[in-house]
């Protein structure tokens, strides 16, 4: 919308709202109602017709000057049928309801509901993904918090059992350095609970008001405890619309490590990549494996390919009237037309 030089509340200068250009930065509600403005000079030739066609005429002696001069009276007269004219061209203008539109548009994105589920079990120590797989896990979940802006975040840890680090949470920095101070918790159940941690994550999630809800599973073994199976655990996502996103960690078989004491243990790692292809299917998310440096910079490639919240457009449409203007003239000129019709500009003979 172009502003306006004036507003409303100066409707007295007349001059302005005629301008050419005002008139046609209009947008006209009922546009057919200006037809008519054209149509009011034809009331002038209606009355002139039926005044010559049934005047009564009176032989009157005057002066062949005075039949012949137009005086100024004469002209005069003329006034209250120009203000008649004028009232009922700006009702007409008023009519079509002079309007200015002002929109507004606005974008924002909608932010999506997301839990890292992290295995932080003992066999998340080991070494083949430099410098851990804990470790990369770690910097998994700091790279999507990175590429994210309006999402609720939150935090779940597990091994034999499960347990919420952080609720859901726009606070990126506090995230961010719970990830960077997280240690393996050797309080927790020796394990490693898939579906418990899942229902952890569930019921973080269930409650959130916006739709898109996703869970991100970084784990490197297979289910060994907890009283929830994984694949119920998925099918109550998909009750819930919960998205989940596996990643698996690390090559199976035997492997080293350090435990806290510097002593080298030995465990086997076996990653049970078919359940966690179809907990991701079922509920229809991804699924990627890491197996090592290179393969984790590829699934951290991907990671900008999680869910993004959709994008809203709002349009606000402000529409303002300038109808009333046009109207208060009109009211104007009828009340002039109805003064000089009692006053000498009114040819009373003629009436």
């Amino acid at each position: 919308m172009d502003n306006f030089q004036y507003d409303i509340s100066q409707w007295y200068l007349l001059n302005y709202w005629l301008q050419p250009a005002v008139l046609k930065s209009y947008i006209w509600e009922n546009p057919s109602y200006l037809y008519g403005i054209a149509a009011t000079p034809l009331l002038l030739v209606l009355r002139w017709g039926f005044y010559y066609r049934f005047r009564k005429k009176y032989k009157v002696a005057l002066n062949k000057r005075d039949t012949k001069s137009l005086n100024l009276i004469q002209i005069l007269r003329f006034i209250p049928l120009t203000l008649l004219l004028l009232s009922l061209s700006f009702i007409l203008i008023g009519l079509a309801r002079p309007q200015k539109s002002n929109e507004t548009n606005t974008q924002y994105t909608e932010g999506i509901n997301m839990i890292f589920a992290i295995d932080v079990s003992e066999s998340m120590k080991i070494t083949d993904i430099h410098p851990s797989r804990f470790d990369a896990a770690k910097q998994i979940c700091t790279d999507i918090i990175n590429k994210r802006s309006n999402d609720r975040i939150g935090i779940v840890i597990f091994s034999g059992e499960a347990v919420t680090l952080s609720p859901l949470t726009n606070d990126y920095v506090l995230l961010k350095n719970q990830l960077n101070d997280l240690k393996q918790n050797k309080d927790l159940q020796s394990g490693t609970a898939i579906g418990t941690a899942l229902g952890t994550a569930i019921n973080r999630l269930k409650n959130a008001e916006t739709k898109e809800r996703i869970i991100v599973l970084i784990s490197d073994g297979e289910n060994t405890s907890g009283l929830m199976d994984p694949i119920t655990a998925a099918d109550l996502c998909l009750e819930y619309n919960i998205k989940i996103y596996c990643i698996g960690l690390g090559k199976d078989g035997t492997h080293q490590f350090k435990d806290d004491n510097g002593t080298i243990q030995y465990v086997e790692s076996k990653l049970d990549e078919n359940t966690l292809k179809n907990i991701s299917a079922t509920t229809k998310g991804k699924f990627y494996r890491a197996y090592d440096k290179k393969s984790l910079d590829d699934v951290i490639a991907n990671i900008d390919q999680l869910e993004k919240g959709k994008i809203v457009q709002l349009q606000f449409t402000d529409i303002k009237d300038f109808y009333s203007i046009y109207i208060t003239w009109a009211v104007i000129f009828f009340l002039l037309w109805t003064l000089t019709r009692i006053s000498f500009l009114n040819n009373f003979l003629e009436d």
